[in-house]
């Protein structure tokens, strides 16, 4: 034990055992006064008080509880001189929380400095008209700040009615969680800049935040202020834990009319903000049940989490940049409902240059799968889904559905880059593309079994930018797009199964490299739909297009690519019985699989044997 520890100990027995004292002598006047009522019975000899390490209670004086103790019973407030404005109950709290385990604070109370929480296992809770305030010196710290393992805190009201706020330095907010396995539930947090926070410093593990009320929020952005400002990317948050083990559930998060708020729910991991990183650090979140609106930059956020879950939240409306992020994660399952509702006037955070989207993921991200549902609200300019920023790999499986009542011209998916992307079974109605792709070698993309019903101003999937990757497209159904697929300068490209309708072209491709399928598609409508390849009907790469219904195409091979041996048909798409359509006015079909077996035109039963 340190010495300072050995102090504290010392203490809190010296005040403990003087308490015992008076009561005792308290329960004993009691007695005395009973003998002398002329009624009264002899009383009993009161029995000795208990020792420290007893049960807690004193003989003679039922119902008092060492250990346990309220603001109201210690004369804490700070109404004492109304007319001279709250006093500052700093020392009277700070000397009751350092010897009481159990506390209630039951009256107002106003304070010039954090009160620090150093005992453990201790519990404070929140009744009546108890409610902690700031006085005005702190625009840069916390009401609270817990030290000690196992802290609970429990339905106490935090207000900063004075908007008190800084932009650099310290924060001011509510709790500061700086211990393990602490519980903060069924608060009221007002108009705080950082309600709640478990800094990097400390790294804390096993937080319970749960149902609690974040009202107010306050950031520090300029908002509309200063578009070159980037103020506000480091505090502005209802909940924010820089740890391992968290679970946040069951809150609301509110941000008051008019702030540019970072973020209303937080979970993050930074891995150089311990020296000896634990196995357990960065990882294991549960952001469950929660309910956020108005102008944080974003409602939900994981970043640098290792094993999370992001589930049954509700992002209500107003975000800036994002309803919900992944940034730098790895095994996250997600499955959210996002209303997003942000006017193209709203620039808050224009600095950094955000991408507005209802989901985003940033830098790179792992073995991350999104199945939430999207609304683009009226009069809203936005992405349904963007990888907004792209540092490293991106490894996604995005599902759900997605509903655009926002501009007309909205894409549902902005696809950056992707180095594995997965669409499986997503629904989107209402917008102008499905996809916006930019591309590079090392991309791949596959979409199966979604559908898309466009509002007939774009393309369905659209190579933008970028050159070379893969695209695999297979089940899918897009209605309403001008051409259902756009996609130059690709090393290779896959569409099967898939049906188009209400479009007037079903594909402009150009410049594939490698190879070419397109088969067993439909295409409805009362004329057939082109394909057009711009770099000719016979691309010398390996192709194949058929089995097409209501799609016209005039892809051919040509009698030189059939009779030269190095050819990509005869290197690499050729098989026993594989027929071909040459200059688009014969069939031969393959006699062997080897580059220099031969060509049978079935017609005129001609041989070419590719030399």
């Amino acid at each position: 034990m340190s010495i300072n520890e050995k102090a504290s100990e010392e203490r809190i027995h010296s005040r403990r055992k003087a308490l015992t004292k008076i009561l005792a002598s308290a329960a004993a006047i009691g007695t005395l006064g009973s003998l002398t009522r002329a009624s009264a019975a002899p009383a009993p000899t009161p029995s000795a008080p208990a020792p420290d390490s007893a049960a807690g209670k004193i003989n003679g004086a039922p119902g008092i509880i060492l250990d346990h103790a309220s603001t109201s019973w210690a004369k804490i407030r700070n109404d004492i001189h109304r007319s001279n404005g709250p006093v500052d109950n700093y020392a009277a709290l700070q000397q009751l929380v350092e010897d009481k385990k159990y506390l209630t604070i039951d009256t107002p109370i106003s304070i010039n400095k954090s009160i620090t929480l150093t005992v453990k296992n201790q519990i404070i809770e929140g009744r009546g008209n108890g409610i902690i305030t700031p006085l005005a010196n702190m625009g840069n710290e916390f009401l609270l700040v817990l030290k000690a393992d196992a802290t609970q805190i429990h339905g106490i009201v935090l207000d900063n009615p004075m908007l008190l706020k800084s932009e650099t330095g310290g924060r001011q907010g509510g709790i500061m969680i700086s211990a393990n396995y602490c519980e903060v539930s069924n608060c009221y947090f007002y108009r705080m800049l950082q309600s709640v926070i478990a800094p990097a410093s400390f790294g804390a593990y096993g937080t319970k935040i749960t149902n609690n009320w974040f009202l107010e929020c306050l950031g520090a952005g300029t908002g509309m202020h200063d578009l070159h400002s980037k103020l506000g990317e480091d505090r502005g948050d209802a909940v924010t834990i820089w740890g391992s083990g968290t679970i946040m559930t069951g809150n609301h998060a509110y941000c008051k009319a008019g702030e540019d708020a970072r973020l209303a729910f937080h979970a993050e991991g930074l891995p150089g903000a311990r020296k000896h990183a634990r196995d357990f650090d960065h990882k294991d979140i549960i952001m469950a049940n929660n309910m956020a609106k108005g102008s944080f930059r974003r409602h939900f956020a994981m970043e640098n989490i290792n094993g999370g879950i992001s589930i049954g939240n509700i992002s209500m409306g107003g975000a800036t940049w994002w309803g919900e992020a992944y940034i730098q994660c790895k095994n996250i399952n997600v499955k959210n409902t996002i209303r997003y509702s942000n006017s193209p006037d709203i620039l808050n955070g224009n600095a950094w240059r955000p991408i507005k989207a209802a989901i985003a993921v940033v830098n790179f991200n792992e073995g991350v799968n999104i199945d939430s549902t999207v609304l683009i609200a009226k009069g809203t300019k936005a992405y349904g889904f963007a990888i907004a920023t792209q540092t490293g790999d991106h490894d996604v499986t995005l599902s759900g559905s997605m509903i655009n009542e926002g501009a007309r011209t909205n894409t549902a998916l902005f696809l950056n880059q992707p180095k594995s992307f997965r669409i499986n079974n997503l629904d989107t109605r209402g917008f102008s593309r499905a996809a916006q792709i930019t591309t590079n070698k090392d991309v791949t993309i596959t979409s199966n079994n979604c559908y898309h019903q466009l509002n007939g101003t774009g393309k369905g999937v659209e190579v933008v930018k970028g050159s070379g990757g893969t695209i695999a497209i297979n089940g899918d159904t897009y209605s309403g797009a001008t051409t259902a697929f756009k996609l130059p300068n690709l090393d290779n490209l896959s569409i099967q199964n898939t049906r188009v309708s209400d479009s007037a072209r079903f594909a402009e491709l150009s410049g594939i490299k490698q190879s070419l399928l397109v088969t067993n598609n439909m295409a409805t409508g009362e004329q057939a739909m082109p394909l057009i390849y711009s770099n000719g009907s016979a691309p010398d790469i390996s192709w194949n297009v058929e089995g097409n219904v209501g799609i016209r195409s005039n892809f051919s091979y040509t009698s030189a690519q059939l009779s030269a041996i190095n050819s990509v048909l005869n290197q690499r798409s050729k098989h026993a019985g594989k027929s071909v359509s040459v200059n688009n006015n014969a069939v031969y079909v393959a006699l062997g699989s080897a580059p220099e077996s031969p060509w049978l035109n079935l017609a005129t039963q001609k041989v070419v044997k590719p030399a």
